[in-house]
């Protein structure tokens, strides 16, 4: 499974202005907000508003970058499945199904500000009743993020994890707030997730899986593939250029093994002066996602994916392979891994993966039941 250079031309979307234009040298937060909304248990579940079923994907671009502006970043490209809206973002990403989004975005990035003018969005175009009182009640919503390296730089509520669950209940039903990790150390990751909507027909949710990869210290042989050498040039998208080349010479492309030759589409950008994001979508529904803040001294990398991995490659690799080939491209000094699951046997034999692991030693395991849902965490430090 790798990519080809059609790639560079078959963008649904593209800011071409943005994208010659776009210098990260004040960058410096790797660690990203992710934010994931299920509106609904799957597709099949959205309602219809006047005859039509209308779906997150009838949103206009227009409303989503305004949508996003709330958030503090801006859309580079796009690229469409017949399932999902993959947006490369210039902070991080944004997936859109037709019941489903998931925000993933990292520097001073406001993410959950967006969340009254999404739920207007919704409530307004779309026709969907999600109200419980003066609250919202989606299916399920997962917020996370790993401690940040410069908490006091974050803007509004995201200086610190309570005011940002705050700010989450005054939306939400039923919300509840964890930190795993060690309390005493400046890694550990924060999670807010609400209970199941018992409305909705559990019998039509879809599986879901989501692995998450969070690395820091990045070895310095490794983390120069992701610094270019190039002058801004307001005429020239050579971000996209380059984002594909480093996607070829790292081999980021063949992280699964694609045995059903699925569908793979691919959007990746390389900033100025360094760092890398690339979107990989997978038979049109099933995305990883890869960003790279390489500069010395706060170097960090992060992989997240919902690629039923036994399901891709026809049950010849599973994840602590796929964990295996993210580590090789990266040798961080340490990092830590989540993994949700509904099924109980991909999970423990991910929490078994310690001893395939070379060079590494585990500090932490933690596995929570989650509702219908179970958690792995784990974090590792090279040894």
């Amino acid at each position: 499974m790798t990519v080809t250079i059609n790639e560079l031309i078959n963008h649904t979307y593209i800011d071409k202005e943005l994208s010659a234009a776009l210098d990260s040298t004040e960058a410096f937060e790797g660690p990203e907000k992710l934010l994931e909304i299920w509106f609904f248990p799957s597709s099949n579940g959205i309602p219809q508003s006047k005859g039509r079923r209308l779906t997150l994907r009838d949103i206009q671009l227009e409303q989503w970058v305004e949508i996003l502006k709330l958030v503090k970043c801006e859309v580079l490209s796009i690229k469409s499945t017949s399932q999902m809206n993959a947006f490369l973002l210039s902070e991080s990403s944004l997936f859109v199904y037709d019941h489903k989004l998931t925000l993933k975005t990292c520097g001073t990035t406001t993410t959950l500000l967006c969340l009254q003018r999404l739920f207007d969005i919704v409530e307004k175009q779309l026709g969907w009743d999600l109200r419980d009182g003066s609250k919202y009640h989606p299916f399920k919503v997962f917020y996370s993020r790993r401690c940040f390296m410069f908490p006091m730089k974050q803007r509004s509520i995201h200086k610190s994890w309570s005011s940002e669950v705050e700010y989450l209940n005054q939306f939400f039903c039923d919300g509840r707030s964890y930190l795993v990790g060690r309390n005493d150390q400046s890694n550990h990751w924060n999670l807010y997730v609400t209970e199941t909507s018992k409305a909705e027909e559990y019998s039509s949710q879809e599986e879901d899986e989501t692995l998450e990869v969070l690395m820091t210290g990045l070895d310095p042989n490794y983390s120069k593939q992701f610094v270019t050498n190039r002058e801004i040039n307001e005429h020239e998208d050579q971000g996209h250029l380059l984002g594909y080349n480093i996607t070829k010479s790292t081999k980021l492309d063949c992280l699964y093994d694609n045995k059903t030759n699925a569908n793979f589409t691919h959007d990746a950008f390389a900033f100025t002066p360094c760092g890398y994001s690339t979107n990989m979508v997978i038979d049109d529904q099933y995305y990883y996602t890869i960003h790279v803040t390489p500069e010395k001294g706060w170097s960090y990398a992060s992989f997240e994916s919902n690629v039923p991995v036994s399901k891709i490659s026809l049950k010849q690799q599973d994840n602590g392979q796929v964990l295996n080939n993210v580590l090789g491209v990266f040798q961080p000094a340490e990092f830590c891994l989540t993994f949700f699951a509904k099924d109980g046997s991909s999970l423990n034999k991910l929490a078994n993966v310690t001893k395939s692991i070379e060079h590494y030693s585990k500090r932490d395991k933690i596995i929570y039941d989650l509702d219908d849902y179970q958690l792995l965490y784990m974090r590792f430090e090279r040894i």
